[in-house]
């Protein structure tokens, strides 16, 4: 069972492509305004809009695309049970019943409104793995301490919480292959995780969930400990070995951006939503 091959987010792969070169704050900015976009869109053709334009994204940075997608594999299975639940559940009082049996209904309302998580979800984590993807971790942190530096004049320690945002984020592959670790440690005894029905299964990736609890606190302490023996104290007096500057290409990556915003404000506005 090959568990690390299929995480993405939190991931870094070096490219010299016009996206690999942007600044950090630039992308990260980006990156926000897509989600906020998103989280408006409820119609076919906003998303087939956002669909053209993050593919083009992915494509002039030089990832594959089959990797940049590997990382939904893990999550169909959950969306799979979401938008079943949402077909069955959601109803309004003008729906169009497409099937009945039972209690049971699935009417178009239902449809649209699985459709509309599963595409909500499936863009918010190809937008976020992309993210990580075409920034490395020092880049990522130095940009959001940079974007989060005026909250010090309310008191707030920007630079603990990027750094625990950051610690959050390389923990995601760290927990992917301890679990994978021992769930191959269980298969090596005779657990067979392949083998029965759907509950059947899920019993058996319960126990493995306790040790990797247990290992994941025991990480955590050990990097408390590391830290402490280092002295460290948060951003306070810290300089960088690299200053940012944004140039011309991110000034040209604004203007896409407020481009491809305004289009798809305008097709969420005239456009019928989903539901």
């Amino acid at each position: 069972m090959e568990l690390t091959k299929n995480i993405t987010l939190g991931v870094y792969l070096p490219g010299r492509s016009f996206i690999h070169n942007l600044d950090p704050r630039t992308k990260i900015l980006a990156a926000a305004g897509i989600i906020v976009l998103l989280l408006f869109t409820r119609s076919y053709s906003a998303f087939a809009l956002s669909a053209i334009f993050i593919g083009a994204l992915v494509s002039l940075s030089g990832i594959p695309t089959g990797y940049a997608l590997r990382g939904l594999k893990p999550m169909l299975p959950v969306l799979a049970i979401m938008w079943v639940f949402q077909l069955f559940l959601f109803k309004t009082p003008d729906a169009t019943v497409y099937f009945h049996w039972w209690i049971f209904e699935a009417t178009d309302a239902g449809l649209h409104m699985g459709n509309l998580i599963i595409l909500r979800v499936l863009f918010l984590f190809t937008v976020t793995t992309f993210l990580t993807l075409t920034t490395s971790v020092v880049s990522l942190t130095d940009g959001l301490e940079s974007l989060l530096k005026p909250l010090r004049m309310i008191g707030l320690p920007s630079q603990e919480l990027v750094m625990t945002l950051v610690i959050a984020l390389r923990f995601v592959l760290i927990l992917a292959e301890e679990l994978e670790k021992i769930i191959k440690a269980q298969m090596a005894r005779g657990v067979a995780f392949d083998r029965g029905n759907f509950i059947q299964k899920t019993r058996k990736i319960f126990p493995v969930f306790l040790p990797l609890f247990i290992g994941a606190f025991k990480r955590a302490e050990e990097l408390i400990v590391a830290m402490d023996a280092r002295s460290y104290t948060g951003g306070k007096g810290r300089t960088k070995m690299k200053t940012l500057h944004m140039g011309r290409a991110d000034f040209m990556a604004a203007l896409i951006l407020l481009a491809y915003g305004g289009l798809l404000i305008f097709i969420i506005i005239s456009t019928k939503p989903m539901i």
